[in-house]
């Protein structure tokens, strides 16, 4: 290996372990807005409003996060979203040091300062990936989503410890530290913009264009956005699950939405192996289906190692089709639109788990919770189906 392959080497181990602990921090500020609106103030309808806000703001920001990707520094776009979470998870401690109004005030601002931290930071890091990745596309691509899907599982038992030692205040504190690491690391990468010809709004039409007239990569965000549906159930419904239904404590809650890390982490691990005998599309679509099912069972289970079986059968099919729809978005498309179609997607990622999320939590007011989770379960399954039928393209694609 010569010097300059070593230099970059280097380079992405930096990124992937900054990405980690980015995405790691990012989801525990996620799990505290959800958590502490549900256990503090016993608001479900609060805390679907507060996911809401954190994968929200994605809605109107992400669009332009994606021009800015592609004619600025994605790494620069990076460190000033952890920035923003920073200061999210600032609002969030002082919400949780006093009462009254203000402290409900304090605590949207937190979520929205975290919305705009995600609208920024995904994309960047999924353009940084592909300026460092060069010919490793589909393998590294593989390997950034399971240090994601890591960061989203681990978060919960994390949380739940940092509870067990000094509350809240531990909590935001071990967020803010993971972020500074995850800053200090990323300094020294310098990638440069591409620059610009347009309007930053002109620029996001030809990328939505280049999407919309690429058959693959338009069918593979749409059941993109089908996937990511069961991500705000899993968030919101299966927390208040734990407590409810299972009657688990603190830690051990934490432990049971921890288990989703490892299912995650394996349903992403053996994607790439499994797709090559099964076919990239139709195990993409296998893994949906997958993922509705587990989640179904879970309705059905009031026993614990059960109840566990299924997330665990759930969170593996999420975490094969998620990993097999990065390796596609990375591999087929081109440099010049990378950052806008990255986008694309991670508005998906995260406006889908806030919408499904706000209507979690509002499902969970009207009906019980074993009754909501089996609804929830019910429609992903039924609109994988659909999919599979309709995505034509995306179920023969083979590489």
């Amino acid at each position: 290996m010569n010097p300059k392959e070593n230099y970059n080497q280097g380079q992405i181990i930096r990124f992937l372990s900054a990405s980690f602990l980015g995405f790691l921090a990012g989801h525990l500020t996620n799990y505290s807005v959800i958590l502490y609106a549900q256990d503090v103030w016993n608001a479900d309808a609060l805390a679907g409003l507060g996911f809401g806000l954190c994968f929200g703001v994605p809605l109107i920001l992400g669009w332009f996060a994606g021009a800015w990707c592609d004619s600025y520094s994605p790494q620069k776009l990076a460190q000033g979203a952890h920035l923003s979470f920073l200061v999210s998870l600032g609002l969030l401690h002082l919400s949780s040091r006093i009462e009254g109004e203000l402290s409900v005030i304090l605590y949207l601002l937190g979520a929205g300062f975290a919305g705009v931290g995600w609208s920024v930071l995904a994309p960047a890091r999924m353009s940084l990936l592909g300026r460092l990745a060069g010919e490793r596309q589909v393998k590294l691509a593989v390997v950034f989503n399971i240090l994601v899907m890591l960061g989203f599982g681990a978060a919960p038992p994390i949380l739940a410890f940092c509870r067990k030692i000094n509350s809240w205040e531990m909590v935001h504190q071990t967020g803010a530290i993971l972020f500074l690491i995850a800053m200090s690391l990323l300094i020294g990468i310098k990638t440069d913009g591409l620059g610009k010809s347009s309007s930053a709004w002109d620029r996001i039409l030809r990328g939505v264009s280049y999407a919309k007239n690429h058959p693959l990569l338009k069918q593979t965000l749409l059941f993109s956005i089908v996937i990511y549906c069961s991500m705000g159930p899993v968030q919101v419904m299966m927390p208040r699950y734990a407590k409810g239904v299972l009657l688990l404590g603190e830690l051990e809650r934490g432990f049971f939405l921890g288990a989703l890390a490892l299912a995650l982490l394996v349903g992403g691990g053996v994607s790439l192996k499994l797709a090559k005998t099964v076919g990239y599309g139709k195990m993409i679509l296998l893994s949906g289906f997958i993922c509705g099912l587990g989640f179904i069972g879970i309705g059905f289970s009031t026993i614990v190692w059960v109840s566990v079986l299924f997330l665990l059968f759930s969170g593996f099919g999420a975490g094969a089709s998620i990993s097999l729809i990065v390796a596609i978005l990375q591999s087929e498309v081109t440099t010049e639109y990378r950052g806008r179609l990255v986008s694309l997607y991670t508005i998906t990622s995260q406006v889908v788990p806030a919408v499904s999320g706000l209507l979690s939590g509002l499902l969970l007011v009207k009906i019980p919770i074993a009754t909501a989770v089996l609804t929830a379960g019910t429609a992903i399954t039924l609109i994988v189906v659909l999919s599979t039928i309709r995505l034509d393209i995306l179920r023969n694609y083979e590489r």
